[in-house]
């Protein structure tokens, strides 16, 4: 998949068309971003878990980094959505709500989410 995302950017910068290469980078972000945030996911999980030593560096690690992972997802999400609106001429917030706001929880983005048609 990763090739063909390349590929896509790769087709349209030759093709002149800068917005689909920017939106095809965004999108190859906000899935790497989505991954991220699902292995945190189960690390937290795992965390839990497990006891001892490894346990308490697996939790350490864990809540120092999901909070910014969570971050990273929903903002590059935020950016896909009003990247895409734009390339169809549709009104666009930019840069989107979910980076306006800082937004770093799942609640946070539906709210931002919601509140971008007052933004417009």
């Amino acid at each position: 998949m990763g090739m063909g995302f390349v590929c896509a950017m790769e087709a349209a910068l030759a093709a002149g068309d800068p917005a689909a290469a920017e939106i095809v980078a965004c999108e190859c972000v906000t899935l790497a971003e989505l991954t991220d945030h699902g292995n945190w996911e189960l690390i937290g999980e795992c965390a839990a878990k497990l006891t001892g030593a490894e346990g308490k560096a697996l939790k350490e690690a864990y809540k120092e980094v999901e909070e910014q992972e969570d971050e990273h997802y929903y903002h590059s999400k935020g950016w896909l959505r009003e990247l895409s609106l734009q390339a169809l001429g549709l009104k666009a917030v930019l840069p989107p709500p979910e980076e306006r706001k800082h937004v770093k929880t799942a609640i946070g983005a539906a709210r931002a989410e919601q509140e971008r048609k007052q933004m417009r």
